[in-house]
């Protein structure tokens, strides 16, 4: 019997890993299973999740719109009567997607952990829809931004980050109750002094910091820091926290003291910061996925984000005898929305160490 060790450095076997579905797992390369997937998914297990009866559902808001509403007694008349509503519609569509993995009889009959096999290997497959999933809820785009074939599930919706790089005025999710999102650039020539990373120290004296998690929050409408800051939500890649980290590390201070003793904060202020290692940091300036090295980050109410599941992941088996083999097929409907843009502010443009 391979020690897991000897396994480990095996090429033959972590080829055997990479070729599931298809593969045959001999008795003697291991007494168990040994697998790499980790559930890296963050953003959709903390949205909203909005239950739909059918395939599509609005969501409306409501406002007055400009102006004020209470007026002097003495002034008071009838053209200052609210008469108008404003409104503006969010609409859920959902889509269905698919997948399916085939389990040979050969690989529970003769394979390592035998009928386990199958169990362990489902387990596989839960993690892997779960990491796709919130890849597509950030990342997706239906106009060719990120050069997406309609063969991958990322051209199916608009995902979170085209939606709110996407709702200025007059674009397609522009918000007419309570307007746009707020979009800041971390590069040369955009909103803040120092261009780069999370945290950077000017060059020279006073040799002051300057945090981008704090302008973030500053830019935030205070409607939406009432309800507690500790409702609110940092997200971003994990290596942009670790540069935070970093830059607390090395400032000569109890707080750099504790970061280096892992004691860091995983908080700017009153507000979390939520690792997510699906939100890519290799974004070009337009926001295509793997053309260049730019990252973001998002500040956000924990549930302003939304997915619409009109139908549960559901999971059918086929037998099919010619084959030998047992043949899983996967399916679910659902959709990703914001339900107010407005009460983000998106950091993009980002780079790391």
């Amino acid at each position: 019997m391979f020690s897991n060790k000897k396994l480990l450095s095996k090429a033959e076997f972590i080829e055997k890993m990479i070729s599931l579905p298809t593969i045959q797992l001999l008795g003697e390369e291991a007494d168990a299973f040994l697998d790499y997937m980790v559930d890296e998914s963050v953003l959709k297990n903390n949205a909203r999740i909005v239950r739909m009866a059918k395939s599509t559902k609005i969501i409306r808001a409501i406002g007055f719109g400009t102006g004020r509403f209470l007026k002097p007694a003495a002034t008071f008349s009838s053209s200052d009567y609210k008469k108008q509503w404003i409104h503006g519609k969010i609409e859920l569509s959902a889509k269905k997607v698919r997948g399916c993995i085939v389990i040979f009889d050969d690989d529970l009959e003769e394979g390592i952990e035998g009928a386990a096999f199958k169990d362990h290997l489902m387990k596989l497959i839960a993690i892997k829809v779960a990491n796709e999933l919130d890849e597509a809820a950030w990342i997706s785009d239906t106009h060719s931004l990120g050069g997406f074939a309609n063969t991958d599930i990322r051209s199916m919706w608009d995902g979170w980050r085209y939606i709110i790089t996407h709702s200025q005025s007059g674009q397609d999710y522009y918000n007419d109750v309570t307007g746009a999102a707020v979009v800041l650039s971390a590069a040369a020539g955009g909103d803040f002094t120092l261009v780069g990373k999370i945290a950077e120290q000017a060059a020279s004296a006073p040799y002051n910091w300057e945090f981008k998690y704090g302008k973030a929050l500053k830019k935030l409408a205070s409607a939406y820091k009432t309800v507690g800051l500790g409702k609110l939500r940092f997200w971003n890649s994990d290596q942009v926290t670790q540069d935070y980290l970093d830059a607390l590390a090395s400032r000569s201070t109890i707080l750099g003291d504790q970061a280096i003793l892992g004691k860091g904060p995983r908080h700017y202020g009153e507000v979390p910061i939520v690792n997510c290692p699906l939100m890519p940091v290799t974004l070009d300036a337009n926001g295509k996925l793997g053309a260049g090295s730019y990252t973001d980050v998002l500040l956000t109410p924990a549930e302003n984000l939304i997915m619409g599941v009109q139908k549960e992941i559901t999971l059918e088996s086929e037998r099919s005898a010619a084959d030998e083999a047992t043949y899983w097929f996967y399916a679910m409907k659902l959709t990703f929305a914001i339900e107010n843009v407005n009460a983000c502010v998106l950091v993009q443009k980002m780079t790391i160490a």
